[in-house]
């Protein structure tokens, strides 16, 4: 549901090929998803972690990489959670791939480390139960956390819980994010962890050591559950880090 404190639109003008786009794409993706996951066998692990901290906290933030959004956003199908997105075209599309989930996506400029979308973040926080993050979105690298989630929760005052998609059989886009189809009758499990407490400041070391602490562990809970499900990914070093060994 939309709330009227809330800014969902962009002022981008896109173009006829853009708008054509957007109005065929989103429900084809959509409908398309949603018939090939109703075939999957679902498993939902640790739940409690972000019911417990909604509970406590009066709100929760969710934190997820960029190829497992489709499915997050799947299982809070109608929740009223929020998520974010640009005013550019790549941002239109991704909202209204949420919005065919019941799902809706507040929206504010992704320049200046996207403080115009985190100040959406902050005024939804408020209003709803919880909001969603792509911490290596828009453009990746992938797997590699962004600082905005750490910073909306240093702010805020709400912890952050972590969650993993792994899917037992499935296809990878050739996209930077390798997101993942499910082939029919596939297992789908989603994990959460356990919340992770707010920054207590938010200067440069407090945020980047909290980005790396929710980075860290959300990689460690998908290389548990692709090891579980025999789908191992190599996740690509972040540009200027030290290779891995």
């Amino acid at each position: 549901m939309k709330l009227p404190e809330l800014n969902y639109t962009t002022p981008v003008a896109f173009t006829r090929k853009q708008h054509l786009q957007l109005a065929i794409l989103p429900p084809l993706i959509v409908n398309l998803l949603k018939g090939l996951l109703l075939t999957c066998r679902h498993e939902v692990r640790n739940l409690d972690y972000l019911t417990d901290t909604i509970e406590s906290h009066g709100h929760g933030i969710l934190a997820a990489w960029h190829e497992s959004v489709a499915y997050v956003v799947y299982n809070h199908v109608g929740s009223n959670y929020h998520s974010a997105s640009s005013f550019s075209f790549d941002g239109e599309l991704a909202a209204r791939l949420t919005h065919g989930f019941n799902i809706e996506c507040v929206r504010g400029s992704s320049s200046r480390g996207g403080a115009g979308v985190l100040h959406q973040l902050e005024i939804a926080l408020g209003l709803v139960d919880c909001v969603g993050l792509t911490m290596d979105g828009p453009r990746g690298p992938r797997r590699h956390a962004q600082p905005g989630v750490a910073i909306l929760s240093a702010r805020t005052g709400v912890p952050v819980v972590p969650v993993a998609v792994s899917i037992s059989r499935s296809w990878r886009l050739g996209t930077w994010d390798r997101m993942t189809i499910p082939k029919p009758f596939s297992k789908v499990i989603i994990d959460y962890a356990p919340p992770i407490a707010p920054a207590k400041s938010t200067d440069r070391d407090a945020i980047n050591a909290k980005r790396t602490e929710i980075q860290d562990t959300l990689n460690a809970l998908h290389v548990k559950l692709e090891a579980e499900l025999g789908d191992v990914q190599q996740i690509s070093p972040a540009p200027g880090s030290a290779p891995r060994p």
